[in-house]
């Protein structure tokens, strides 16, 4: 008995893990509007860091499996091999069909509001900045610092309600003593182009201010909950019973709509409509209360759930919170 109560609690959390669908999520490029000096400043030229960021964010947020990335900032490239795919040079079947791009139920937004140094020399020596590089060189101390600030949210681009916000600070230090040059960000005078892309980029001391902001910006939006924005969405739905198998319903609303595992709906008889007498539109229908849908999966259309009542619900009934 202890063997077979085991299985079914197995096979029930299997079903709600399957039901529970990813939300899928597409990530701007960060604003750093605010930082634009201070960019130019460090990189010795014009730098788009949102881009950037966008890519680091992009991959940690993909590794950690939470939600499904869908990709924007190229997305022309892919409706151009879409359409591409559709004229009569490609094989049959062999090329991406149109109207398969998948869209987003969460946009993440952000802004860089701090990216710098600050720099501390502790002795009068005497020695040689290079200009831009943040390279220094001479008999005294130097202590160095970067700092990144990101700062997000998370918007239902349904609603286009803010489900989630916050802040990450990433900091990296060095010190240096004696005669000797210490890299701090850039290659502005040492021979060579030098941007976020560049393969030492990780290895300055601003690149790894900016993972450390990146990385512990990843930790917050996998650990965010989103189950506000969810809750009210699905409050407002007003669904139709498309399928009837015993006590099984599926309605023809699904994790698009905000709907999840779990949730309790109430099911309603269709009555008489009432109309107007003028132009015939619908501006009622009567409806009485039947019993309780619980649902047990969710997919992106549909959702299938336990109905617990005294009457038997028919397709066509109507599903509301």
């Amino acid at each position: 008995m202890k063997i077979t109560t085991a299985l079914l609690l197995i096979a029930a959390t299997a079903t709600a893990a399957f039901g529970q669908q990813k939300k899928t999520l597409s990530i701007d490029n960060f604003d750093y509007s605010a930082v634009k000096t201070a960019v130019q400043a460090i990189f010795g030229t014009e730098q788009n860091i949102g881009i950037g960021i966008n890519a680091m964010l992009t991959k940690r947020v993909q590794q950690d499996g939470r939600f499904t990335i869908v990709e924007r900032r190229k997305v022309n490239e892919i409706m151009n091999e879409q359409d591409f795919a559709a004229s009569n040079r490609v094989k049959r079947g062999s090329g991406a069909r149109i109207g398969q791009i998948k869209g987003a139920d969460l946009t993440l937004m952000g802004d860089i509001v701090v990216f710098g140094r600050d720099d501390r020399r502790k002795s009068g020596v005497v020695g040689v900045i290079v200009p831009g590089a943040g390279g220094a060189a001479g008999g005294y101390q130097s202590d160095n610092k970067a700092v990144v600030v990101l700062n997000y949210r998370i918007v239902d681009v349904e609603t286009s309600e803010v489900v989630a916000s916050g802040e990450a600070r990433g900091e990296s230090k060095r010190t240096s003593k004696g005669f000797g040059a210490v890299l701090v960000a850039g290659l502005v005078g040492m021979g060579g182009a030098f941007d976020m892309t560049s393969s030492n980029f990780a290895e300055t001391i601003i690149g790894e201010a900016t993972m450390d902001a990146v990385d512990k910006l990843a930790v917050q939006i996998r650990s965010v909950n989103l189950s506000g924005g969810a809750t009210d969405r699905a409050a407002d739905i007003d669904a139709r019973v498309a399928d009837v198998n015993g006590a099984s319903l599926t309605i023809n609303a699904g994790s698009g709509a905000g709907l999840q595992v779990g949730q309790t709906f109430t099911v309603f008889h269709k009555g008489r409509e009432i109309k107007d007498p003028a132009t015939g539109e619908v501006l009622d229908v009567q409806t009485t209360p039947i019993g309780q849908l619980t649902l047990t999966v969710v997919r992106e259309k549909i959702a299938t759930g336990t109905y617990s009542g005294a009457t038997a619900p028919v397709v066509g009934d109507v599903v509301r919170k």
